[in-house]
């Protein structure tokens, strides 16, 4: 429960969140607790136990859906909410094709991203090994980058931005292929990662902050590096998606800030349409420290709507802190042709806020997306409900 000072924050932050365009939620969420510890930045979400439902995971532990039951992957990290974690990202697939959902989980900046190898329903820690070396770029991103429903790993490796796939044998290392080798947004601690076809020739890009890598006709089979385009993308941010927000046949750079506020649209204004530029705006900032940012559709309508929240105290965190409020919101946006966007923000909760990678999708079958969390706060689970009619 609160106490007074805590309510005094709520009605703050709830007053705050009304003047700056918040409105009713036209879906509702439920909000479940599954753990009350700081126990990753990264969540992922996969049948572990072939039981038919869907299980929670987050580096050091999977919790057993429906009751949450908590079962170790592998020795637990001793975290205070202070501290870092070694779980920044988590994803899962079938990796070595047994038929079982493996565990990629991504560490502290800088170090090895290692695999979990999946010990169908055996007792003890899943066998660990090491997928690809140091990485890097603090937004770290599992997707269909080649569009053929084989996603792969987008981030920095070893100092450059780089895809990787499992190869013949994901015992030995994963074949990491590099879209450059001068640096360019591979830094350890470098804020800022998308895909998106932004001059129009149906192929999907890698973006930066700093510009971005245009992905070649022979995308997949491509041996060498990808062509570097230069442009102005902002500042640090998290994750970065393309779309056309003023419908003006030319697609648009969407992110957050990491460390500041803002969600930004980078509109492409008039020029060469194969070398874009882009000029920034502000659509919204009412919220702070959004490390990672999912553009999916929320409330079914057919449109994607942005879902985000403050990565719980990134860094500064005391205990003093640990009951501020951190909010996770959603947000429809509003589309007309020639006309800049506009956001209609929904508060969704005040009491999680997001990590560094967080999970949506449909993960209990009713076709209602929700949304997965894990950050210094604890584990969530935003379980979308009917409204009436």
């Amino acid at each position: 429960m609160f106490n007074g000072f805590q309510r005094v924050l709520v009605v703050a932050l709830f007053l705050s969140l009304t003047s700056q365009g918040w409105s009713a939620d036209p879906v509702e969420f439920r909000r479940v607790e599954l753990d009350s510890n700081f126990r990753s930045e990264g969540v992922a979400v996969a049948d572990v136990n072939k039981d038919g439902k869907q299980d929670v995971i987050v580096g050091d532990y999977w919790y057993e859906s429906p009751k949450w039951t908590p079962h170790e992957i592998r020795k637990p990290r001793a975290l205070n909410r202070g501290g870092y974690t070694e779980a920044f990202a988590v994803y899962s697939n079938d990796f070595n094709k047994d038929g079982w959902a493996d565990i990629l989980v991504v560490p502290f900046h800088g170090k090895d991203a290692k695999w979990y190898e999946n010990p169908q329903n055996k007792s003890g820690h899943w066998a660990e090994r090491v997928a690809f070396k140091r990485t890097g770029n603090e937004t770290r991103l599992y997707l269909d980058l080649f569009g053929d429903k084989n996603p792969v790993f987008l981030m920095s490796v070893e100092g450059n931005v780089c895809w990787v796939e499992v190869g013949s044998d994901p015992n030995e290392l994963w074949v990491v292929h590099k879209v450059d080798n001068a640096g360019i947004a591979g830094g350890q601690y470098y804020h800022g990662l998308g895909m998106g076809d932004l001059n129009g020739d149906g192929r999907n890009d890698v973006l930066s902050r700093v510009g971005w890598w245009e992905q070649p006709e022979d995308g997949r089979k491509h041996a060498g590096l990808w062509t570097f385009h230069k442009a102005n993308l902002g500042s640090d941010c998290a994750d970065m998606y393309v779309a056309d927000l003023d419908l003006d046949g030319r697609n648009d750079v969407i992110s957050t800030s990491a460390h500041g506020r803002g969600i930004w649209w980078h509109q492409q204004i008039d020029g060469d349409p194969s070398e874009p530029q882009f000029k920034t705006h502000t659509l919204d900032d009412s919220i702070k420290e959004t490390h990672a940012l999912n553009f999916v559709d929320v409330d079914g309508d057919g449109d994607r709507d942005l879902v985000t929240g403050w990565r719980f105290y990134a860094h500064g965190f005391s205990p003093q802190k640990a009951d501020d409020p951190s909010e996770l919101a959603w947000y429809t946006i509003v589309t007309k042709k020639g006309e800049a966007p506009s956001l209609e923000k929904h508060s969704i909760d005040i009491r999680s806020g997001v990590g560094a990678q967080f999970m949506t999708g449909d993960f209990n079958g009713d076709n209602l997306l929700d949304i997965v969390v894990s950050n210094r706060k604890g584990v969530f689970v935003f379980w979308q409900e009917k409204t009436a009619k």
